[in-house]
């Protein structure tokens, strides 16, 4: 019986000293912020994190959008790469369309190249930029995805103040409420 009233104290002071961390970080962000945490919302955050299932979670989470970033920044690396090496080919093409040109005589064909050149870097611009654009639009509707994953795996565990949701502003408290995890938990993000 004795133990069991050991245990339970522990309990007690593990939660104790785990909402006055919380409540200590929670100081440091902006008023506007928090008021959108108030003790209940701390005091069951706490509760969940006795439990290190959440830390080990939200690690696995941090590793997976490192990983899905990474991922994607090579993507656009790659794009960008095959769009300079593109245009690099395109340029050296006219270059020896109009050599050729030159060297066969025909100065009334080499004298209207540049303009047609010009025409084709200039679509070939367009191209690329239409592109790029299109990859942005994917690669924030991958990161709002990844964003909504989250947000439902860590209200399905229940930590307090997760749902699905596209408000800015619970969502930047959703960060605060992460950010208070990874600093208690002590997780590295990559």
């Amino acid at each position: 019986m004795h133990s069991a009233m050991d245990n339970s104290s522990d309990t007690q002071e593990r939660l104790y000293k785990m909402l006055e961390k919380l409540q200590s970080l929670a100081r440091e962000i902006p008023p506007k912020y928090q008021q959108r945490l108030p003790y209940d919302l701390l005091s069951s955050l706490a509760h969940v994190l006795l439990d290190n299932t959440v830390f080990e979670i939200v690690r696995e989470l941090a590793e997976l959008q490192h990983m899905t970033e990474k991922s994607l920044h090579q993507q656009r690396t790659q794009l960008m790469h095959k769009h300079k090496t593109d245009r690099e080919a395109l340029i050296k093409s006219q270059k020896d369309e109009i050599q050729a040109a030159e060297c066969q005589g025909k100065t009334h064909v080499a004298s209207r190249l540049p303009r047609l050149h010009q025409e084709q870097i200039t679509q070939l611009d367009a191209r690329h930029a239409q592109e790029i654009s299109t990859m942005h639009v994917r690669i924030l509707q991958l990161l709002d995805q990844k964003v909504t994953e989250q947000q439902s795996t860590l209200q399905q565990v229940g930590v307090p103040g997760f749902h699905e949701t596209e408000n800015p502003v619970e969502i930047k408290i959703q960060m605060y409420i992460m950010d208070f995890i990874v600093k208690i938990g002590g997780i590295k993000i990559p």
